[in-house]
């Protein structure tokens, strides 16, 4: 079960790592963050409920999860991603980059608050080195930062752990296909009120901006998300959270060869120690 669990989460990773590049091509064609967001997780929850249908499943979520979905989708993820916008915009990405991945280490510290799970040297000992390279892939610099972009950083990462540990909880009853399609279409609906309200809302891009979005909704949420959720259900929250350390790793790659990103043998180095680090979490659960 575990080995299955990793496997769906390395492919989870690998499809997240797609996100910023699509983000790249959909921004190019003329899209702002409202519309992107808008339609990204529209089309996601979309290809959930048809995959749902054609499968023979039900669309319908059990009254006493309602609230805990929509609350996921409409109110934690909407927070996210609101968080790191702001936080993108006062920052260097690369710093943003790094405090935002300070959330596997929170998803650890809040399981084991709330009693779920308990601390070992291994996962500890997987958290440092993957952290470690994640500063050589980032290649941060900290000189002169913005407090209050700082601040919203890490409620962005405190955001994403509290997502990971609540989905936790709900798709122990529920479908992860029937969770994300309906967190997702909570999420779309409070980007679609906010670009009406703010007017930024874009009706018409050309088909590449289509293409880019469906894109990021396909490959991000509909294929990365879902598994990240089955995953997350075989080995639990702090081991998925340690996992998705490979994300920005491929990130690079990605961008290296499909926006001819500029590529340095220190991020080769930081990519090896963050799969070291993922090595050694894998050999130590599968002692366990």
């Amino acid at each position: 079960m575990k080995n299955q669990g990793f496997v769906l989460l390395l492919i989870s990773a690998t499809a997240f790592s797609t996100l910023a590049v699509f983000m790249k091509f959909a921004f190019d064609a003329g899209a702002n963050l409202p519309t992107l967001l808008a339609y990204r997780f529209l089309f996601s929850a979309l290809l959930c409920f048809a995959t749902l249908i054609l499968t023979g499943q039900s669309l319908t979520i059990p009254p006493v999860l309602r609230g805990r979905v929509f609350f996921l989708g409409g109110i934690v993820h909407v927070a996210v991603s609101a968080f790191y916008a702001v936080s993108v915009q006062l920052l260097p990405v690369s710093l943003t980059g790094l405090i935002f991945y300070l959330y596997p280490a929170m998803v650890t510290v809040l399981a084991i608050f709330l009693g779920w799970e308990t601390i070992s040297r291994l996962k500890a000992s997987a958290l440092a080195v993957c952290f470690a390279g994640l500063l050589l892939v980032l290649g941060v610099s900290f000189g002169v930062v913005s407090t209050v972009g700082l601040g919203f950083g890490l409620l962005a990462a405190l955001g994403q752990a509290c997502h990971i540990l609540l989905s936790h909880r709900i798709i122990a009853d529920l479908s992860p296909l029937l969770t994300v399609g309906w967190s997702a279409l909570a999420t779309s609906a409070a980007f679609f009120a906010y670009g009406v309200l703010s007017g930024d809302l874009l009706w018409a891009l050309p088909p590449s901006g289509w293409g880019a979005i469906f894109g990021t909704a396909f490959f991000a949420n509909y294929i990365g998300i879902v598994l990240f959720f089955i995953g997350l259900r075989m080995v639990g929250p702090s081991v998925a959270s340690i996992v998705m350390n490979l994300e920005p790793v491929l990130t690079v790659v990605l961008s290296i060869f499909l926006l001819g990103e500029s590529f340095t043998w220190q991020q080769a180095l930081g990519g090896g120690v963050i799969l070291a680090g993922l090595y050694l979490l894998r050999e130590g659960e599968a002692i366990q």
